[in-house]
């Protein structure tokens, strides 16, 4: 009689299904996505000393899903920011992936987390470190392979235990920047992170919208609130009017470490944010090296140590008058 469970790290996991695939069996414990791709969570019995968890993701069987595959292939091995792909199958009409499991959080647990001022937080020069190398990672994937994510949002972002680093899954919506008019219908549609010109079914679509998504997962890490008051891309209905550009407040403005880091820093931070969530592309950064070079003088200032005022300076004298003192 087969079981209907299986433990792993001292955690038991309840089987939902098994999958053979190749000569390798898998047990299905969770659903993690549906719709036009499956993903799940499964455990790989003979992946390890004790085996493994794996993601397996079916994808239809076509020509844009084997390019894909060939994409993360050549790409992540140099860039841990990226899915692995371990190997692939053809199921039927389908493909089937498999990708190590990331241990970690992904970014929509860390915000609420925040929001309720727990002591789990990511701090903004942590947050800005992160996401650079994530822009870059995400630049190189845009310039090898001409091809757009799409669907980023803090539930395709794991923030890993190990390393402290972001990567970006899910890559199903993915597609030729010279064929998003072809894209399936769903792809890219979180209403509050895609850009404003996928909501608006615009066929020209480049990897702009990418800076634009990246840039408001960002907002809502350092803000803990969507921009544009809580619309974030669908502020993009206003775009024809005034109405959008005064629901705009800089994270500066709304951060918890607004005092943490320098004025210098923030200036930095806010004019990289601001620029990347224009609600027209066109407003957006004209090109690649623009956006890296913003990420990295965000992420380089908001390091620096912010300066003492005149009054926090006297206090400290005073302080230290006290010590010395005291210890006589």
């Amino acid at each position: 009689m087969q079981k209907d469970h299986f433990h792993y790290r001292g955690q038991r996991y309840e089987i939902i299904d098994r999958v053979v695939l190749g000569r390798k069996k898998y047990l299905i414990t969770r659903q993690l996505a549906a719709r036009i791709r499956k993903r799940f969570l499964a455990f790989d019995p003979i992946g390890g000393p004790k085996g493994t968890l794996r993601i397996l993701q079916f994808m239809p069987r076509s020509q844009e899903t084997w390019k894909r595959i060939g994409v993360l292939q050549q790409l992540s091995g140099s860039n841990p920011e990226l899915p692995q792909i371990l190997e692939f199958h053809r199921r039927g009409d389908e493909i089937a992936i498999v990708q190590p499991w990331i241990e970690g959080r992904d970014l929509t647990w860390w915000i609420k987390q925040m929001q309720k001022k727990g002591r789990q937080r990511i701090g903004t020069p942590e947050a800005l470190r992160m996401f650079r190398s994530l822009a870059h990672a995400l630049h190189r994937f845009h310039r090898r392979c001409n091809i757009v994510h799409a669907d980023i949002k803090p539930a395709n972002i794991i923030v890993s235990t190990e390393a402290r680093r972001m990567t970006l899954i899910d890559f199903g919506s993915a597609w030729q920047v010279e064929q998003t008019a072809l894209r399936d219908e769903g792809d890219g549609q979180s209403r509050n992170y895609a850009a404003p010109e996928i909501l608006a079914g615009s066929k020209r679509v480049d990897f702009r919208a990418d800076y634009f998504s990246l840039a408001v997962v960002c907002f809502e890490v350092l803000a803990l609130q969507l921009p544009y008051d809580g619309l974030g891309g669908a502020a993009g209905h206003f775009a024809d009017s005034d109405e959008s550009e005064s629901l705009y407040i800089p994270p500066s403005k709304l951060s918890l470490d607004a005092d943490k880091i320098p004025k210098s820093a923030w200036r930095s931070i806010d004019n990289l944010l601001e620029t990347a969530l224009q609600l027209d592309p066109d407003d957006r950064f004209a090109d690649p090296k623009a956006w890296l070079g913003a990420w990295n003088e965000a992420a380089s200032h908001s390091r620096d140590t912010p300066k003492l005022g005149p009054v926090n300076k006297w206090v400290i004298r005073c302080l230290d008058w006290l010590s010395r003192g005291q210890g006589k």
